[in-house]
């Protein structure tokens, strides 16, 4: 008997496991802050991507795009905006040639690069560090935290967009998270 009950829950348990297993959704690592020479820098990077890496490998182009908010805590009023900076990042493969095209662009300068390896681009693509973000000594002394939005868009639109621009969203992922407050200022 214990023989049977050990065989019907042992599959379920199994079961159960590769469903946890493949429903690893991804997440942002950090942001971690620091503060060099009077400017709020920032790193991040985005985690636990397979599906988003299947879909890149079998060579549909993607836009991920960072967004980093550096926000004013108030007690009672909506937290005020302050600073944002976003980097957008363009990543193909190219199956003629064997090889990723990957480019960067934070609205100032644009930077360009071709990859071979995957971890190599997956690091470059999914990794951003040192955004400076806004000088403190602008900044009035109070409390902050900073929100950081990922986003992935196909660059491939469907031909029938312009009917089902309602219907069809635009973007295919969307992850958000929040730092903890910090304290900014020399009165504290």
């Amino acid at each position: 008997m214990i023989k049977k009950v050990f065989l019907f829950f042992l599959p379920c348990v199994i079961l159960l496991n590769l469903s946890i297993a493949t429903a690893i959704k991804p997440h942002i690592f950090g942001p971690y802050m620091k503060i060099v020479d009077k400017n709020i820098i920032v790193d991040m990077s985005l985690a636990n991507v397979s599906e988003l890496e299947a879909v890149i490998n079998s060579g549909v182009g993607k836009e991920i795009i960072f967004t980093v908010e550096l926000l004013r805590v108030w007690p009672f009023w909506p937290d005020e905006f302050v600073a944002s900076k976003k980097i957008k990042k363009v990543i193909k493969y190219d199956n003629l040639r064997g090889q990723y095209q990957a480019s960067s662009s934070d609205g100032f300068s644009k930077t360009e690069r071709q990859f071979k390896d995957y971890y190599n681009v997956r690091n470059w693509i999914f990794t951003e560090n040192g955004i400076i973000l806004a000088n403190i000594r602008e900044l009035e002394a109070d409390n902050y935290y900073l929100r950081i939005i990922v986003e992935s868009k196909s660059l491939k639109q469907l031909p029938v967009i312009g009917l089902l621009m309602h219907l069809v969203p635009e973007v295919d992922m969307t992850i958000v998270k929040e730092s903890s407050d910090f304290y900014i200022g020399d009165d504290k």
